[in-house]
């Protein structure tokens, strides 16, 4: 007998432990801030409880509908046209940080490039699984990558260097599960590497990021004050943590300890154990979409999936890599953990596509 095999309930349940732990973090490092800023000590937890809302609301939507989106051609690109439209729009706005990254409306920021990223694996997703797109045919598969350059470059310019390499490696990921060839990999390298350098090279920014990286401590009171932060932070929470609240860090010394640092202040109130139980989380998210992915009914869904459960993977690599001084600093947060809507819904839509697919899929059960 053929049936639905449902969702993965153990993606589920970790998806929202991961979503509690957020909460738990955010309650604890952001009501002396909120207070300073907003004269409200909740403030920053009331915001992100109003999209954790409408981020259920969308993501048990997107897992229970029955006809999948993500396998209409004219669906997927109008996403990408939203997308688009979504990233042009920022410069409209007033720049934070010197940077173009939010559309504000109604006292809420919305950051396009979070959707962005996932219309971008869609858009990938359906291209390459195509039976007419050979991806090993240079023309065509120039064509399937021109919007993904003219999506780099509108990121680039807000900027975004952190989001523009992490689409560059979701991009060339989904490529290599499509098949492409190992000596096409080849010469991307070659050409993206020397784009990379130049990168850096032309921006003093980016040029102080990195030597702050190599030499932190020369660095501290400038670009290396965040790492140096952060890895006090971690290395003061030893193996069981000084206790959910008591983090000293995030009293004003660790910048943005409530978003793009908070796996630091997890490792200082939760310690060794409880930064581990962090990591743990996301590598079963991993292996369970991977065991989506594989059982998946098409090359076009599996794409997808793989293309998804990589995307939030990533981020949360990249973001504790930045944590504990492996990468350099870098705005991206970590999936589900850290305060910000966009990132919380984001992560919710990317895993309610994945139920959808897991609760989609055909499994063959014996007779009774």
């Amino acid at each position: 007998m053929v049936k639905n095999s449902g969702i993965d309930r153990t993606l589920l349940m970790v998806s929202l432990l991961l979503i509690a732990i957020g909460f738990l973090m955010i309650f604890s490092t952001t009501p002396i801030i909120a207070r300073e800023k907003f004269g409200d000590s909740f403030h920053f937890f009331k915001k992100q409880l109003l999209w954790l809302v409408l981020g259920l609301m969308v993501f048990t939507a997107l897992i229970l509908i029955k006809a999948p989106f993500y396998l209409n051609q004219r669906l997927v690109m109008a996403i990408m046209v939203t997308a688009f439209t979504g990233l042009s729009l920022v410069f409209f706005f007033q720049k934070i940080n010197n940077t173009s990254r939010w559309i504000r409306f109604a006292g809420f920021s919305v950051q396009p490039s979070e959707f962005a990223k996932i219309a971008l694996v869609l858009y990938l997703a359906m291209m390459l699984s195509r039976k007419e797109n050979d991806v090993n045919n240079v023309k065509n598969m120039g064509v399937i990558l021109l919007p993904v350059a003219f999506m780099e470059g509108l990121i680039l310019k807000e900027p975004d260097f952190g989001n523009f390499v992490l689409i560059g490696i979701i991009t060339l990921v989904m490529l290599f599960v499509a098949g492409v060839r190992l000596k096409y990999f080849v010469i991307f390298f070659a050409l993206l590497i020397p784009l990379f350098l130049l990168l850096i090279h032309i921006d003093p920014m980016r040029q102080e990021r990195i030597k702050s990286f190599l030499n932190p401590e020369i660095y501290a009171s400038g670009q290396g004050f965040q790492a140096l932060q952060s890895t006090y932070a971690i290395g003061s929470g030893g193996l069981f943590g000084q206790g959910i609240g008591n983090s000293t860090q995030k009293l004003f010394y660790l910048p943005y300890a409530y978003s793009d640092f908070i796996y630091a202040i997890i490792a200082e109130e939760l310690g060794f154990f409880g930064a581990l139980a962090v990591i743990a989380l996301f590598i079963i998210y991993y292996l369970r979409g991977m065991v989506i992915a594989r059982q998946s009914d098409n090359p076009h869904t599996y794409l997808l999936v793989t293309g998804l459960v990589c995307l939030i993977v990533l981020q949360s690599m990249i973001n504790i890599s930045v944590a504990v001084g492996l990468f350099p600093t870098k705005g991206i947060p970590l999936p589900f953990i850290s305060s910000g809507g966009t990132s919380l819904l984001g992560s919710l839509m990317i895993t309610g596509i994945i139920l959808n697919v897991s609760r989609q899929r055909k499994v063959v059960f014996g007779n009774d």
